[in-house]
């Protein structure tokens, strides 16, 4: 059974949500045990790699020693090489449950390639966004039943999930339905390079390759082709440190169509959204009129590719963008592929030493003893969630099983009060001895979002409970206050495990009526 033990509340940063696990220190082994592997500080250059012959077709079957790798026009040996060719398979919908919940257990039953939409409306006219709307009805309309999508939008100046992955079309279309059209809303400027580091927070805690589909209008231009020569190497160093890592390819896709341009802004955009597309492994679409059938070539292509790894000879973290060359025989294939990456000691393997199939004893009284995983900050907490008005009654607060994490606070003017109520599965986390009996330590945060990607309400608190026994069975429940506008909030969950770095998040909409 679980003491109700609750340490003070901790106000936590709005950014937790945003973050992505933080990398933990290596467990420290001892010299006399064998059997180690010791890892040196190198740069590990991963790329995913399509290769298509002059028809547009999927080239399968190629051998690793088709393959040839240059790193600033160094060949490199391939470290290792894999073909992937993914029968697409459908993963189910993540409706609300009868009882109002919501879980992010779709993490777990994920397919290994994602396609992910982003419909920035952020500077687009209504006439653009009823094109896009038409265009983006037929493409749903031609969308295969085993192809999931999540639908990012922009509609501010930040970034809102309005439909987690699924492959329902109506819920696809009902979410586009509540992007598009909209008025426009008047902002200084659209900072493309904050969006696209949104969107790889978002999605670095997902696995697999990702491609996303990102409709836009044009979108900001930079100041040089080259990172190294552009005025924003600083932040682009960070972006696409954050997009190599969540393994994200960018399609930038122009919703324009051919347009007149009589002072070359136009030509200057598709400059850039090339620049994205190659230094990602993406693809730019622009000047063509049936953006829906370009959109589906894309998906067409997504379960069908090669990884490899390559490393730097003598690796200095220079903090420069280092580029990537790729080839194949025979040599009238296209490849698709990142172009480059920077040399700031982002992927480098720790000089650690590591023996093969570890697993790590947790003591608990009476010599007893858990086993955990060594990769245990690597993997999601998975949870679920429910939103439910203050008013409602509560479970019975002398059940040991229910923690309600703050007393109820009145809300202000213009807001109403819900429990958000967090449910978590036995031994999600690990426990560690205090004065002799196991204990966890965990945050939760959770905020709440206007259309435009603004918080509006943030509640962040820190967690400890006590166990009267060595390994608890039963499930954790808490709750906390947050308080809501009235209409459309985007509500973002997180459940970090202090002990381990692991981290849980979860994101949906929810209506106060």
């Amino acid at each position: 059974m679980i003491a109700r033990t609750v340490l003070a509340a901790l106000a936590l940063p709005a950014a937790l949500l945003a973050q992505a696990p933080q990398q933990q220190p290596a467990p420290s082994t001892s010299p006399q045990q064998p059997g180690y592997t010791l890892h040196t500080n190198v740069r590990i250059v991963l790329s995913d790699v399509t290769v298509t012959d002059k028809d547009g077709h999927i080239v399968h079957g190629l051998p690793a020693s088709a393959f040839h790798v240059t790193l600033d026009n160094d060949p490199r040996p391939i470290l290792s090489f894999e073909e992937h060719n993914y029968t697409p398979t459908a993963i189910e919908a993540t409706p609300q449950p009868a009882d109002g919940s919501f879980t992010n257990e779709f993490l777990l039953h994920l397919p290994p390639v994602l396609n992910i939409v982003v419909l920035d409306v952020s500077s687009m006219g209504i006439t653009g966004q009823m094109d896009l709307a038409y265009q983006f009805k037929q493409f749903l309309t031609q969308l295969p039943a085993e192809k999931p999508l999540a639908i990012f939008a922009r509609v501010g100046e930040h970034l809102v999930l309005f439909q987690n992955f699924t492959a329902d079309h109506t819920l696809l279309q009902a979410a586009a339905d509540r992007i598009m059209p909209r008025l426009p809303i008047p902002h200084d400027h659209y900072n493309d390079l904050q969006l696209l580091f949104e969107l790889a927070q978002n999605l670095t805690q997902i696995p697999g390759h990702k491609n996303i589909l990102w409709f836009t209008n044009g979108g900001q231009i930079l100041d040089a082709q080259d990172p190294n020569q552009s005025q924003a190497i600083d932040a682009l160093r960070v972006i696409y440190d954050q997009l190599e890592a969540a393994r994200i390819s960018l399609y930038p896709i122009d919703t324009r169509g051919p347009v007149p341009d009589p002072t070359g802004m136009v030509a200057m955009q598709h400059i850039q959204m090339n620049d994205y597309a190659k230094n990602t492994g993406g693809q730019a679409i622009y000047n063509r009129n049936f953006i829906d059938q370009e959109a589906h070539e894309i998906l067409r292509r997504d379960s069908s590719f090669y990884t490899l790894t390559a490393s730097p000879r003598d690796f200095q973290p220079d903090n420069k963008w280092h580029k990537i060359q790729i080839t194949v025989e025979p040599h009238d294939y296209t490849l698709s592929y990142r172009r480059g990456y920077f040399a700031d000691g982002h992927n480098i393997a720790p000089p650690v030493a590591v023996k093969p199939e570890q697993h790590r004893g947790l003591l608990l009284t009476g010599g007893k003893t858990v086993d955990a995983s060594s990769d245990l900050h690597s993997q999601p907490i998975i949870f679920t969630a429910s939103v439910v008005p203050a008013t409602q009654p509560t479970v019975n607060s002398d059940d040991p099983d229910f923690t309600r994490l703050h007393p109820l606070t009145p809300p202000k003017h213009g807001r109403v009060s819900y429990l958000i109520r967090y449910t978590l599965p036995p031994g999600v986390f690990l426990p560690l001895m205090l004065n002799g009996h196991p204990h966890i330590g965990f945050e939760v945060a959770a905020i709440s979002f206007n259309q435009l990607g603004e918080p509006i309400a943030s509640n962040g608190q820190r967690v400890r409970l006590s166990f009267s026994v060595d390994n608890p069975t039963q499930p954790i429940r808490i709750e906390q206050q947050i308080d809501l506008k009235k209409g459309d909030n985007f509500i973002s969950l997180a459940v970090w495990d202090t002990s381990t770095g692991r981290l849980g998040s979860l994101q949906f909409p929810f209506t106060v009526k």
